[in-house]
């Protein structure tokens, strides 16, 4: 789903000729309009990002204006980040809850496109887990703005993703395992328009009882 915000065009009217052609107006396009961390060890920490481009014709201006909510912190975007048209920046929004249970909070942003900051929702969920499985992989050597990571049974052909937003981190923890299981687990690099690579070869993890 795309969040789109266009800014004013302040253009002369009059009569004569000579009157040069408005630009086209700065357009920032969002490609995640939320950020969902989903279940996360207490004292572990999971960053996602949420990315936003300049899809019209003029610069814009963009800059990081507040955080909140418990376990959230932000990065990547200081003051005064500027957008030519056609490029696009990231937000690394990480989520390390200090307790169990629910959390949410919100991420808000200013650009030239609005005077109205744009807010961003997060939650997530802390969870003392029984087991958890860790696994990484070799960062893309394209140009990314994160990872979808999925998983299915050893013995299973189905395979279901785990993050709501692309994660940043090559490395995952996935603490909704159960013992005495074997899964599998795979990664897709993500481009900036939440276009998909191809899957990463899988890697096997067996869960030991208790």
């Amino acid at each position: 789903m795309y969040l789109i915000l266009m800014a004013g065009v302040l253009a002369a009217v009059g009569c004569g000729a000579g009157v040069p052609a408005s630009p086209w107006p700065a357009v920032l396009s969002m490609y995640s309009s939320s950020a969902n961390f989903g279940d996360v060890a207490v004292g572990n920490t999971v960053t996602v990002g949420v990315t936003f481009a300049n899809t019209g014709g003029m610069p814009l201006t963009l800059a990081q204006n507040s955080v909140s909510g418990s376990g959230f912190s932000t990065g990547g975007v200081g003051a005064g980040v500027t957008l030519t048209p056609g490029h696009y920046a990231t937000l690394a929004v990480s989520f390390n809850p200090s307790a169990a249970g629910n959390a949410t909070g919100s991420v808000s942003l200013t650009s030239t496109t609005s005077a109205v900051p744009i807010t961003i929702p997060l939650s997530g969920n802390g969870v003392v887990p029984t087991h958890l499985v860790t696994f990484g992989r070799a960062a893309s050597q394209s140009a990314v703005i994160g990872y979808n990571v999925y998983l299915r049974s050893a013995s299973g052909n189905s395979w279901t993703r785990l993050n709501a937003t692309p994660v940043e981190s090559t490395t995952y923890t996935d603490v909704d395992v159960e013992s005495r299981q074997s899964y599998m687990f795979s990664v897709t690099p993500v481009g900036a328009t939440d276009m998909e690579s191809a899957f990463s070869n899988a890697t096997e993890a067996t869960v030991p009882f208790p």
